[in-house]
């Protein structure tokens, strides 16, 4: 599994969203997501983006999962906190410490995650989705496109 994620954001701290999407072995996309967060910094809505992809993750028992994402101070810390950093020596705010212990659980819980950090270019699509996350304020869409036998997708929303 390969999960992109990207966050966007009007401001640093402003209007925030997030978004990601969960691709197979083969490439192709099996959920896409993103989710309005109101006021927020970046780093805030990059985190959340990580840990929403990990809750799902963890939900559908899905391993060997490589994390790409284009913000390298996030991804730099996501690595020290996995190999068991304490939050507080990742970041100095409260908020961004409570993110960083939950996704912490989520990574104790699970086999075989990488993190890479990719160049924008590479996150085109989850920029789209982060900034359909800042646009719209219902929170957490989700939708899972399920690859059938005839080659077509059958799209369920939850929200």
């Amino acid at each position: 599994m390969k999960c992109n994620i990207d966050r966007a954001s009007k401001g640093n701290p402003g209007i925030a969203g997030y978004g990601g999407l969960i691709r197979d072995e083969k490439g192709f996309i099996q959920i896409i997501f993103h989710s309005h967060l109101g006021r927020a910094t970046n780093n805030m809505a990059e985190l959340m983006a990580m840990e929403h992809c990990l809750e799902i993750l963890r939900v559908s028992n899905l391993h060997n999962t490589l994390f790409e994402g284009d913000s390298k101070l996030i991804i730099n810390s996501i690595k020290r906190n996995g190999n068991g950093s304490a939050p507080e020596k990742v970041s100095r705010h409260w908020r961004l410490q409570q993110v960083y212990q939950r996704i912490q659980s989520h990574l104790q819980t699970m086999r075989t995650l990488s993190f890479i950090h990719v160049h924008r270019i590479a996150n085109r699509l989850v920029d789209i989705m982060a900034n359909e996350g800042v646009l719209h304020s219902k929170s957490k869409i989700r939708i899972d496109l399920i690859r059938t036998p005839q080659g077509c997708l059958r799209e369920e929303c939850s929200k």
